[in-house]
């Protein structure tokens, strides 16, 4: 009985557990590259062997025996393994690039050969490796004590690495371990590490955002990413998740998506159980293939996609959307207020500006705190004044005598006598002979007169106008 209940809670935990564990190879060396061949097959490659796994491992012996420089990269002190070579697929054969920048591995016909002609450089050290058409690029890295912000190639004419030149002086801060991904011709950086060239802050973690043109080699500045991000860096290379970059610890998942500007976070204790941090994670047909260990007996484990759905889920934007939208809100605010204040001290200042004009209206005349009493007639002329700055002999003998007819002579008496009783108001009012009313000969035709004020105290500017004046 004991033993049938044992099997069906076996059967059950089988059915609701979250991912698949498959043993590694019995045989298999203790050092090996997890990789990903150009099929899409997750494999387990070592010095001699190739495992594929096609729902069981397919063990295949390397037919050919590696010569004394093959042998220099295989068996020196750095062992071969994920965390010393990382393994991409370039022109449909899968290669392994030493971290740090040297020795180069490519796996083609059932043979693991060395293509290239350099040395263990340690000039790159957990700097980003990624392809681009079909060649290989080292991006930062560590390596002669101080963090490294350019660019190098691999040449397979030459099998050399190779620098991008010139290096641009806009380059960001040299780094190792940032997260980034490849796509529409651009090289996405977003973190990292590195150490201050002043001060004590040693191996900080980075809050900057860059993109570079892979085309016209230049470097554009994204400014600064969410703080709320979870990861900020990492060990590995990560993988893709059809066309988004996606990084993964033990307890959670990152999912970018740099051409939308999102990322979406996933946690559980239970995501990626014992998940082997040296080892990378690879997606393939809608399956999740990661190495786990497990006192020290390393699985194949194996996630569907969709199940990540179960796990808490949640987004952030890749820039902090709060503080640029604060930061436009505190820019309008703060034009806001300048251009109130500003208008506050047009208001007074135009309140001064009136209280040095003669204002007046049908019955009388304003200046300062004073004011007059005038007759129709005055206001009409005074009027005419302040709209045109001039009032013609004929206009003023209308508004003196519109309806009686007078000779020439008695009508320039009328308009002299009106003129000089118009001045005196003036000068009562203002309490000075500065502002008067003044008769000249008409520019245009001198056989007539005009009248004008001596300055200009009656016209009026509107308040807008009065605000943008020179």
């Amino acid at each position: 009985m004991k033993h049938y209940l044992f099997c069906f809670l076996t059967l059950v935990s089988g059915i609701f557990s979250n991912s698949q564990a498959i043993d590694l190879p019995s045989d298999l060396a203790e050092n090996f590259v997890f990789a990903q061949d150009p099929k899409g097959t997750v494999v387990l490659v070592t010095e001699k062997t190739i495992y594929r796994f096609e729902k069981k491992w397919i063990k295949t012996e390397f037919k050919n025996s590696q010569n004394k420089k093959d042998s220099l990269a295989l068996y020196f002190y750095k062992k071969f393994n994920n965390k010393n070579y990382i393994p991409i697929n370039i022109n449909n054969n899968l290669h392994f690039f030493l971290n740090g920048g040297g020795f180069v591995l490519k796996l083609s016909n059932n043979e693991l050969k060395r293509v290239d002609n350099s040395v263990d450089q340690k000039n790159q050290t957990d700097g980003v490796i990624f392809k681009h058409n079909n060649q290989a690029y080292i991006y930062g890295g560590y390596g002669l004590w101080r963090f490294k912000n350019y660019i190098t190639y691999f040449d397979t004419n030459t099998g050399q690495w190779e620098q991008l030149s010139p290096s641009p002086k806009e380059a960001p801060p040299g780094r190792w371990k940032p997260l980034f991904q490849v796509t529409d011709n651009k090289f996405f950086v977003l973190g990292g590490r590195t150490s201050q060239n002043k001060g004590n802050d040693i191996d900080i973690t980075l809050d900057d955002y860059f993109v570079y043109d892979l085309n016209s080699k230049t470097f554009q500045d994204k400014g600064i990413y969410n703080s709320e991000i979870p990861i900020k860096f990492s060990n590995n290379t990560g993988f893709l998740i059809g066309d988004k970059k996606a990084y993964a610890n033990e307890n959670e998942l990152l999912i970018l998506d740099f051409l939308k500007k999102e990322t979406n976070y996933i946690s559980s204790e239970k995501l990626f159980k014992n998940l082997d941090s040296q080892t990378p994670m690879y997606e393939f047909q809608d399956t999740l293939y990661y190495i786990s260990d497990t006192k020290n007996k390393k699985h194949l484990n194996m996630l569907a996609v969709a199940e990540l759905s179960k796990f808490n889920n949640k987004s952030y934007p890749l820039i902090n959307i709060i503080k640029e939208n604060n930061f436009y809100f505190l820019s309008a605010t703060l034009f806001l207020i300048i251009f109130l204040s500003w208008l506050l001290l047009g208001l007074f200042r135009y309140k001064d500006f009136l209280k040095e004009l003669v204002l007046f209206d049908e019955t009388n005349l304003y200046f300062g705190n004073d004011s007059i009493q005038i007759s129709l007639k005055q206001y009409k002329a005074i009027y005419r004044l302040s709209i045109k700055g001039r009032l013609t002999s004929l206009e003023l003998n209308e508004i003196i005598s519109s309806k009686n007819k007078f000779v020439k002579s008695h009508l320039t008496l009328l308009r002299q006598k009106f003129i000089k009783e118009l001045n005196s108001v003036f000068n009562e009012l203002t309490k000075t002979q500065l502002v008067y009313i003044k008769e000249l000969k008409d520019p245009n035709d001198r056989r007539f007169l005009i009248y004008k004020e001596n300055q200009e105290i009656l016209k009026k500017p509107s308040f807008g106008a009065f605000l943008f004046k020179p």
